[in-house]
């Protein structure tokens, strides 16, 4: 009972017996109610917590693994702060914890809603260095801000000169510096996508000759660029020569950039880069129907939420999936009636097609 109290019977909730067992009955308590039940699985209680983020801030590695493999909501929020499990496994020191998360898809760079802090700051801001270490080898980015307005050095350089034990502080920042050097490190070693940016074709050409790593990523710093190859580069600024002498040379036509978790076919129909289009849909092992991670969207829908038929006609020609939706259940058919208008030769086009889908699905005559 001390675990409800007052202001939790008005809010209206009850502990669960798996919530229970892990804020006091102990790991292998609520081992043994996952073992046989999973219906209180992502069960808030009266704290607004669910069990996951419960056992990810005590760092009980065996529970939140169970509740991972059980499929307990890794990205869920709690009520009050907006705080996920990562951050909790911040919060509390956890490694491992904050490791089985991030290997589960939690999101590196996930910010709180009510501090704007992402879990690098939480690891910093409670002071664990072997935390914070996990958290850049998995390329969190060091300058996301927070909503009141410091930035995660100068969090630091608070921490260091108020607290009575900085040590554990001058530690985060000693590795965040090594950091900054690592990215900066990286991003001149990127010569190939460098070049691209700059626009600079004999560069380019030269680079691909020497045998310039085709895949190196820009680091992530919080820019437009981050994380992006080459080839994603190109498809997006429009520099067709590049894309076609990029592909020639074997760079990796689906390689996914984690912001948008797009492919560089969505970065040229997003942009409308019809040529571009062309030679991509042509490359050997081409996904014509890869989804991007934010809306679903393949690149066929991007390019008709922006109207640029001429991109989704060569899409179409060499065998997009005109039927796919995006998360917003919008058909191929709705997308270009919005953006081009019932009469236009696209919007037909697609038309016939879902006809001719619906007519193979009727029953055939015996």
């Amino acid at each position: 009972m001390s675990l409800v109290g007052a202001s939790a019977r008005s809010r209206g909730r009850h502990v669960s017996r798996l919530m229970h067992a892990i804020c006091a009955g102990g790991p292998g308590a609520a081992l043994e109610l996952l073992r046989r039940d999973t219906a209180e699985l992502d069960r808030k209680g009266p704290d607004g917590l669910t069990p996951l983020m419960a056992a990810a801030g005590r760092g009980q590695l065996a529970v939140v693994d169970a509740l991972i493999q059980a499929g307990a909501d890794i990205h869920a929020r709690d009520d009050r702060a907006g705080a996920s499990a990562l951050h909790k496994a911040c919060q509390g020191g956890s490694v491992a914890v904050a490791a089985a998360l991030l290997k589960a898809g939690a999101g590196v760079n996930e910010r709180v809603t009510a501090t704007g802090h992402s879990p690098l700051v939480e690891a910093a801001w409670f002071a664990w260095p072997d935390v914070v270490g996990l958290l850049l080898e998995h390329d969190a980015i060091l300058d996301l801000p927070t909503h009141y307005g410091f930035t995660l050095e100068q969090h630091l350089e608070y921490a260091i000169r108020v607290n009575p034990n900085p040590e554990p502080f001058r530690d985060i920042a000693a590795r965040v510096a090594r950091r900054r050097e690592q990215d900066a490190a990286k991003k001149q070693a990127a010569t190939l996508a460098n070049a691209v940016l700059a626009g600079d074709e004999t560069r380019v050409a030269a680079l691909l000759a020497a045998g310039a790593d085709l895949e190196a990523r820009l680091p992530a710093t919080g820019s437009f660029d981050d994380q992006h190859t080459a080839l994603l580069l190109a498809a997006r600024e429009g520099r067709a020569q590049m894309v076609g002498a990029l592909v020639v040379a074997g760079a990796d036509v689906n390689a996914v950039e984690p912001t948008f978790g797009a492919v560089p076919l969505h970065k040229a129909t997003y942009n409308g880069h019809t040529e571009i289009t062309r030679i991509l849909a042509a490359a050997p092992g081409i996904d014509l129907d890869f989804r991007g991670y934010t809306n679903g969207y393949t690149p066929l829908l991007d390019a008709l939420w922006h109207g640029f038929a001429e991109c989704a006609h060569v899409l179409l020609d060499a065998g997009a999936d005109w039927r796919l939706v995006g998360h917003d259940g919008l058909t191929s058919v709705q997308l270009a009636e919005q953006r081009l208008g019932a009469q236009h030769a696209l919007t037909q086009r697609l038309r016939e097609l879902e006809g001719l889908g619906a007519r193979a699905l009727e029953p055939q005559p015996a």
